[in-house]
C-alpha cells in the first residue's frame, strides 16, 4: 500500500505540473501544458523543465507497477489461505463425523 500511496503522490505532482499555469520570469503568466494552444506566446516559449516531468514519470510507472502487483499478489495469497482453512476445517468436521 506504501508503494500505491507514494505512486500515487508522484502522478499528481505530475498531473499539477501539466494542468497548472506557471510564470516564466515570474511576471509572464502562461497557460497549463495541457491546456496552451498550439503555438505559443513569445514570452512561454520556455516550458517547463521537461527533465523534471520525465523523472516523475519515471518514477511513478515502476513504483504503481510494482505496488498493484504486490497488492493483488497479496489480497489472492490471503484469499488461498482462508480458502485452504475453510477446507481444512470440513475435512477434519467429515473425518470426525465418519468416525463416529
Amino acid at each position: 500500500m506504501l508503494l500505491l500511496l507514494v505512486a500515487a503522490a508522484l502522478w499528481a505532482w505530475l498531473v499539477y505540473l501539466l494542468a497548472v499555469p506557471y510564470s516564466v520570469d515570474g511576471a509572464h503568466e502562461c497557460a497549463a501544458l495541457l491546456f496552451r494552444d498550439m503555438i505559443p506566446s513569445v514570452q512561454c516559449l520556455q516550458p517547463r523543465p521537461w527533465w523534471e516531468m520525465l523523472g516523475l514519470l519515471g518514477a511513478a510507472l515502476p513504483m504503481s507497477v510494482v505496488g498493484a502487483g504486490l497488492y493483488v499478489a497479496g489480497s489472492v495469497s490471503q484469499s488461498l489461505w482462508y480458502h485452504l482453512q475453510q477446507v481444512q476445517y470440513f475435512e477434519t468436521r467429515d473425518a470426525r463425523m465418519d468416525s463416529n
